[in-house]
Order: structure tokens, then sequence, then C-alpha cells
């Protein structure tokens, strides 16, 4: 009967800090995790290191497309912009974390920042369609 007792209270504590370790993660979900969302640049982490792509799509909590790519691999990034239609006009500014493309008239500045220390996550003005 005392085994039974101390498994029950070990439960109890291990339920109780469980929850209060949740609702401050819940409380403090922006201030922890930003804008972007942690379980989709999971995915899109576990498609470039296990799926042997060289860029994976996620998004952000206002469904815009970011993309992630392994650190100092923004040519990927760059070639694909090409392939639908946009130049690079400057060399990348790595001071201000920018990129500038340029597509016919249309300038666009693409911003990019650091996601761990072997990631790189790249915004995009594009919206994903849902």
């Amino acid at each position: 009967m005392d085994k039974i007792k101390k498994i029950l209270v070990l439960f109890l504590a291990v339920l109780i800090s469980t929850v209060i370790v949740l609702s401050v993660i819940f409380i403090n979900w922006e201030h922890i995790f930003g804008d972007t969302r942690p379980i989709a640049n999971a995915k899109a982490m576990y498609q470039l290191e296990f799926k042997d792509k060289d860029i994976a799509e996620t998004t952000d909590v206002d469904n815009n497309i970011m993309y992630v790519v392994p650190k100092g691999h923004l040519d990927t990034y760059i070639e694909m912009m090409k392939e639908k239609g946009y130049t690079l006009t400057e060399k990348k500014d790595d001071k201000h974390h920018t990129l500038l493309l340029k597509k016919g008239n249309n300038f666009t500045e693409i911003s990019y920042k650091s996601l761990t220390s072997r990631y790189t996550l790249i915004g995009s003005p594009f919206l994903k369609e849902v």
C-alpha cells in the first residue's frame, strides 16, 4: 500500500509540473517563438536533413511563405527565384540581412535570419494559398 501512495504522489507531482510548464509556454507563446511556427520549422528541418532537399518551405503565423536553407546556402533560394523570373540586383547585404530581387520594374526586398546555428530562415513576400 505504501508503494502505491509513493507512485500516486510522484504521478501527481509530474502532472502538476507539466500543467504549470505548459501554461507558462502557452501564455508566453509569442515571446518564446516569435511569429514562426515551431512545428512547421521542425518539419522543414527534417526535410533538409533526412530527405536530402536543398530548400524547404514553411509558413509563419500569418501564412506568409518562408524557406529554410542550410546556413550559408542562400544561393539555393536565389536560383529558385531566378526560375520564377527574378534577378538578384545587389550582392546580399549581410549587415542588414536582406536580398534585393528584381522582376520587371518591381523590386522586392527579401529578409533572412538565423533560425538555429545550422539553418537560415528566409522571409518571402508571397502568401500561402489556403
